[in-house]
């Protein structure tokens, strides 16, 4: 798999330089995950942050005093998991689980940590990678909130 290619059509890296999509190619390393395959533990930090290249993956979170778990949504090819953690350095309040066979690009928090000391405009852009992934995350969160309270009004 060419990611270079395939970091060009993902809108979140559309902008940045072929120089610097060489400089993550560098950095970043592919691999292909088993069915179940953990990502991302609720309550325990997380040192990557993946891009899903193929396959899917579930996203969930364990119900308060009830057994069990909540599945939240379901992320695919282009999404970004696990770099709320990362740039946050807090245990996430989810879980990351590959549905089948998952095949993902994944920088290490070292290498995370590196990007911001090249001399160049990749930190910059890479910041708007982040910005536009929480700014994405918080909407989809207060639209599931939303109709969560949709649902919870219909049942009184």
């Amino acid at each position: 798999m060419n990611l270079i290619e395939y970091l060009q059509s993902v809108p979140l890296f559309s902008e940045m330089s072929n120089e610097e999509l060489k400089v993550l190619e560098k950095v970043m390393v592919i691999k292909d995950y088993s069915d179940s395959h953990p990502f991302v533990y609720e309550e325990k930090n997380t040192d990557k942050f993946y891009i899903i290249l193929e396959g899917e993956v579930e996203i969930s979170h364990e119900k308060g005093t009830e057994p069990g778990t909540q599945r939240i949504s379901t992320m695919g090819p282009g999404s970004l998991i696990g770099l709320h953690s990362l740039i946050g350095h807090y245990r996430p309040i989810v879980s990351c689980h590959g549905m089948g066979n998952v095949k993902v690009a994944y920088l290490p928090s070292s290498a995370f940590n590196l990007l911001y000391n090249f001399d160049t405009h990749l930190p910059h852009h890479f910041q708007m990678v982040v910005a536009r992934q929480l700014a994405t995350d918080y909407r989809n969160i207060v639209n599931e909130l939303r109709e969560m309270m949709l649902a919870d009004s219909t049942v009184e």
